[in-house]
This record gives structure tokens, sequence and C-alpha cells, in this order.
């Protein structure tokens, strides 16, 4: 992780999915935000037990960055198949309706990850979500990865791949997705305070997702591998996204990406679905 303690050392950016690596050469697919708009809303779909979500078509893009950090190297051709993402994170209402169906566990208000201490509780554990029903509408938080896999698999979904994620968030262009629509603070909220903020309220990423580059970084399903060596057997899961802690908005770009141990749980974390 970049920081360890509260933050989670995220990254934002990549888009996971089930799918294997293009051939090299191949043509980026990747449809313009002005041609996806209109797919964005035809497609929009009500997943099940709650949490809607938009298709995304197929295509090869070009994912990471060759003038990015050197774990978002080298840049690659990847092909994702058209799949499906949760328009917002899932918020704290949703993960409550799984805790009473029984596919959950609670979430409950405490950080955990490694080196905690005592000092970290009394500092961290007030921003938890999980057990604060005035914040339905928040992302929950302080959920570790398993909690996050075992909700995705209650909906009838699952956790997204690194690749779908990083496609999600940029459409097939990280470097410019943060400034297509008025720069950064278009898609990333001014801080308001050490907390989180109701999902869906920032402007709208190319298709149409929410919060993809604030509010809580997101789980993905895919560990945290080098990109030239995909099959490393790492234990640790790449997380994405950016959170509402300002130093690290100030540091976001969507092609980031760090190591979470799957039994981290902290308040700038959470996740969303994909099917």
């Amino acid at each position: 992780m970049k920081r360890a303690s509260r933050s989670i050392c995220i990254a934002v950016g990549s888009v996971v999915s089930a799918c294997s690596a293009g051939p090299q050469g191949a043509t980026p697919l990747a449809p313009s935000p002005q041609a996806t708009s209109a797919t964005t809303l035809t497609n929009s779909v009500q997943a099940p037990r709650g949490g809607a979500m938009v298709q995304i078509p197929a295509a090869v893009f070009r994912m990471g960055s060759d003038q990015g950090a050197p774990d978002e190297r080298p840049a690659h051709e990847v092909r994702v198949a058209t799949f499906q993402m949760d328009v917002t994170e899932v918020t704290v209402g949703l993960y409550s309706a799984c805790v009473s169906a029984g596919g959950c566990v609670p979430a409950l208000r405490g950080v955990q990850f490694p080196g905690v201490t005592a000092h970290d509780h009394e500092m961290f554990d007030s921003e938890c979500n999980g057990q604060r029903i005035e914040l339905e509408n928040h992302p929950i938080n302080c959920v570790d990865w398993a909690m996050a896999d075992a909700y995705c698999r209650w909906a009838g979904k699952r956790l997204p791949t690194e690749e779908e994620w990083e496609y999600a968030a940029c459409a097939g262009d990280c470097d410019s997705a943060l400034n297509t629509r008025g720069g950064v603070m278009a898609i990333v909220r001014p801080k308001n305070g050490p907390i989180t903020a109701i999902v869906g309220t920032s402007a709208p990423g190319p298709f149409g997702l929410y919060d993809m580059a604030d509010n809580v970084w997101e789980w993905t399903s895919s560990p945290y591998c080098p990109y030239d060596h995909p099959d490393c057997g790492e234990r640790r899961r790449v997380v994405r996204g950016g959170s509402w802690e300002m130093d690290e908005v100030l540091r976001v770009h969507l092609s980031d990406r760090s190591p979470t141990d799957p039994a981290n749980r902290t308040a700038n974390l959470g996740f969303r679905c994909a099917r």
C-alpha cells in the first residue's frame, strides 16, 4: 500500500474484466464519451435486490501508462467482453439489506489493517459507516475483500476485474478522462470533512458511472501482479479509485493502482459490483 494505516494506499483507475488480453496491435474499440451517452441511458438495468447498472460494450483498449508509476507499466492492450457495472458504489442501505437477508456479515464500526493500534481505532473507527442509519445513501466502507465479494455474490453479481474497472472509469483513455468534463473537480468533489458523501452527487464519468475517482477506493477481484507477469500468485488485491481524503484526491489519476491485503478494513475503502 502507498500509505499504511488510515489510507488504503490505493490507486485510481483500471477496469477489470474476466476476459484475456487481446492480441498485440489490435485496434482500440473504445467508444467516445459522446457516442456512449445514449448507450448508457438505454442499457441501464436494475440489478436484483437494488443497485442500478450500466451495460458497457466489449472493447480492446490500452491499459496502464508508460508515464505512470512502475506498477502501471507497461501500457498494454486488453480485451474486455461486454459487461455491466454498478452506477454507484454499494451503499450502507444496500449492504444492510444483505445483512438482514443473511447474505453478509455486519460491517462493524472498526478499522483493521496491519499494525493497527489502539490510537488508530480511537482516531478512525468513528469514520466507518456500517452502523450509521443516517448514512444510508453513503458508500459502505470498512469492509474487507471477502465481505465485498459476499455482497456481490448475494446480489447475483461479482467484483469487477481490474481491466473492467479501468475501462469503465476511462472509456479507454485514462489520461484524458478527468479532463473531458471540465477538469478534475468535475469528477472529484472538494473535501468537506472527514466523511464520505452521498453516492452519485458528483459528475459522472464517460459511461455515466459516479464516484470512480472519489468518495471511497474500490476493491477489485484481481491479484496485484505486474502487467507483464499476470500469473504471479500474489495474495494482495488491486484497489482502484479515489477517496474523500484531500491529500489522496490531489493525487488521483485513473491508471493508478495499489496492493491491499484482503483482510484490510478502512474508512476510505468500499466497492461496487459488476456482472
